[in-house]
C-alpha cells in the first residue's frame, strides 16, 4: 500500500493543495454517506477526471490507460466478457494473452470486481486504470456498434486540433486512421479491417453516396452537430485494390 495518505500524495503531485485538502476532509466528514477523498476532488471540479485516473494508478503502482489512445480491441476479447457484465461494473476488457486478461477499470482495488470477471472468464486478470467516463463511451463504443461513435470522436478530434483533412486507410490486414498535419500523415489508430465497411457505410449514408462499392470514385459531404460544432463534413471515397479509400475535410465550411 502507499506510504502517504492519499491526500497529501495529491498535494504533492500538484492536483490540490494544502488548503484545499483542509476544506475537503471537513466536507467529507460532514457528508451522509462516506464518500472516497479522491471521488470528491473530481465531483466538486478540482481535479479532471482523467488527471485523477493517471494519479490513482501511480498512487497505486497499477498501469494507467488512456481509452483514448487504445481503439484496437478485439471482438474476440470483448466476447469474454458480456456488455451487462462490463456496464455494471464498468470495465472494459483490452487485451488477452496467453491466460491474462488485461482490463480497463476506474478503482484498481476493487477486488470483487476482479473475483468476478476471474469467474467469468477463466482467465487471469491484469488490471490497468482508466477514466470512468472512458471506460463507459468505450463500452458503449465497441459494444453497441462503433461506427458513429468513432466517426463523431475522429471529426471532434481533428476539429478540435485544426487538422484539415482525415484519411481511413485500408491495408491488406487493417484499417489504418490518418490525420494531415502540416502537409504529413500521421497515423492515430488502427482497426481490424473489419471495421471498412462499417465506417464506409457510415459515411456514405451520411453524404446520400452510393451504398455499394464503386469502380469510380465518389465525392460529396455532410453535415456534422456536436457539443456546439456545426460544420459540412467534406468526402471523398476511392476505391482500391485493398478496399475504399475514404477522405474528409473537416471542414468543408462552417455552418
Amino acid at each position: 500500500m502507499p506510504a502517504k495518505p492519499i491526500g497529501q500524495s495529491m498535494i504533492a503531485a500538484n492536483l490540490i493543495n494544502e488548503y484545499q485538502l483542509k476544506e475537503l476532509l471537513n466536507y467529507q466528514r460532514n457528508l451522509d454517506v462516506r464518500t472516497p477523498l479522491g471521488k470528491l476532488t473530481v465531483e466538486l471540479g478540482l481535479v479532471k477526471e482523467d488527471e485523477f485516473a493517471a494519479f490513482l494508478a501511480s498512487y497505486f503502482n497499477v498501469p494507467y490507460m488512456d481509452l483514448n489512445d487504445y481503439l484496437t480491441v478485439q471482438p474476440e476479447v470483448l466476447d469474454l466478457v458480456p456488455q451487462s457484465i462490463a456496464k455494471r461494473l464498468n470495465i472494459l476488457p483490452v487485451l488477452k494473452h496467453d491466460d491474462t486478461l488485461t482490463v480497463a477499470m476506474s478503482d484498481p482495488l476493487d477486488l470483487a470486481a476482479v473475483e468476478n470477471l476471474e469467474t467469468v472468464t477463466h482467465c487471469r486478470i491484469k488490471r490497468v486504470v482508466s477514466s470512468p467516463a472512458q471506460i463507459r463511451q468505450s463500452i458503449k463504443f465497441y459494444y453497441s456498434g462503433p461506427a458513429p461513435f468513432l466517426m463523431r470522436q475522429l471529426i471532434e478530434r481533428a476539429y478540435k486540433s485544426d487538422v484539415k483533412n482525415i484519411h481511413i486507410q485500408p491495408e491488406k490486414n487493417r484499417v489504418e486512421i490518418l490525420f494531415r498535419v502540416k502537409n504529413r500523415l500521421e497515423k492515430i489508430a488502427s482497426y481490424p479491417k473489419s471495421a471498412l465497411m462499417p465506417l464506409s457505410d457510415y459515411v456514405k449514408k451520411a453524404s446520400n453516396l452510393g451504398m455499394k462499392m464503386n469502380e469510380a470514385p465518389q465525392e460529396g459531404y455532410f453535415n456534422f452537430n456536436s457539443d456546439n460544432i456545426n460544420i459540412e463534413i467534406g468526402v471523398s471515397i476511392l476505391p482500391t485494390v485493398s478496399g475504399e479509400r475514404i477522405v474528409l475535410e473537416v471542414p468543408r465550411k462552417i455552418i
